[in-house]
């Protein structure tokens, strides 16, 4: 149970060190499938932006740039009704969070470098450049009037700079390096007797021993019961469709907020021309 002056509801179970797409999908609904509710992942700060995005910024200059402190209870604060996290940006932070929660087993989520690379370019990178002017009038236009898009990019750019400080496409002995420093660090500042490794196609014998949990089952189609398939989520549809979504309800609150702006100039205006009109009748009785 959380403490009184704490804002964990429930305890951090499990921590993925994975980057993403090494299969961070895939275990977030792994995990869920086994009890683990809810599993943190880029998705979960896509949908809750306004909230997390600011928090994220603090860890992220509290750890890269030294600017200030982000402690447990602000951990708590973030990530308090997660059973689990995984995928960026918690893998930033995996070893620190598994040095403040020392209950919690870590799943090192492994991939071959070069495959994880050329992944990285086919999806996340790919989708990246600015393709044409109409949208970038779209991306400044929820940038002016969404203070969400405002935050995100942000986030991001803080992402860029100071916790994967390379160009994924140009510089790709950078971008292995990197990814190689990360796995490095896990193994180096997590304790072996709290850690597994696993990558996608171990299934779920070696997870479910390690983290005590029955092999989840589902009938049939005969009614029989068999092993259930490990889920396989497609991370670069999911990103794609996860991206389109995102900007698609920035642009809807920039337009509602740009529409209460251009209101509220229209409501002044006319309050202004009552007021003249008023003035100049009223002088004609004077």
């Amino acid at each position: 149970m959380a403490s009184q002056d704490s804002t964990r509801v429930v305890p951090l179970k499990v921590i993925v060190a994975g980057v993403q797409r090494t299969g961070t999908l895939s275990m977030q609904h792994a995990l869920m499938k086994l009890g683990f509710y809810d599993c943190y992942h880029m998705v979960s700060f896509a949908e809750n932006c306004s909230r997390d995005a600011p928090q994220w910024i603090r860890a992220m200059e509290a750890k890269f740039e030294g600017k200030g402190t982000f402690d447990k209870k602000d951990w708590d604060k973030l990530l308090g009704k997660y059973q689990a996290v995984c995928d960026q940006p918690a893998t930033f932070f995996a070893a620190d969070l598994a040095e403040l929660y020392p209950d919690a087993k870590v799943i090192i989520l492994n991939r071959d470098p070069e495959k994880w690379y050329h992944s990285v370019t086919a999806s996340i990178y790919a989708s990246l450049p600015l393709y044409s002017p109409f949208f970038v009038i779209g991306k400044l236009y929820c940038l002016l009037f969404d203070y969400e898009a405002r935050s995100i990019l942000k986030y991001f750019q803080l992402q860029a700079r100071v916790a994967q400080p390379y160009n994924h496409g140009k510089e790709k002995e950078k971008a292995i390096s990197w990814f190689k420093g990360m796995y490095k660090e896990f193994r180096e500042r997590i304790p072996k007797e709290r850690r597994m490794e696993f990558q996608m196609g171990d299934g779920w014998g070696p997870l479910c021993e390690f983290l005590g949990c029955d092999i989840p089952m589902e009938e049939d189609a005969s009614g029989k019961l068999v092993e259930a398939p490990f889920p396989r989520k497609n991370d670069a549809q999911q990103f794609h469709q996860l991206t389109d979504e995102t900007w698609a309800k920035s642009h809807q609150r920039a337009t509602d907020t740009f529409m209460g702006l251009v209101g509220r100039a229209t409501m002044l205006g006319a309050l202004g021309y009552g007021g003249y009109v008023a003035f100049n009748m009223l002088q004609s009785y004077l």
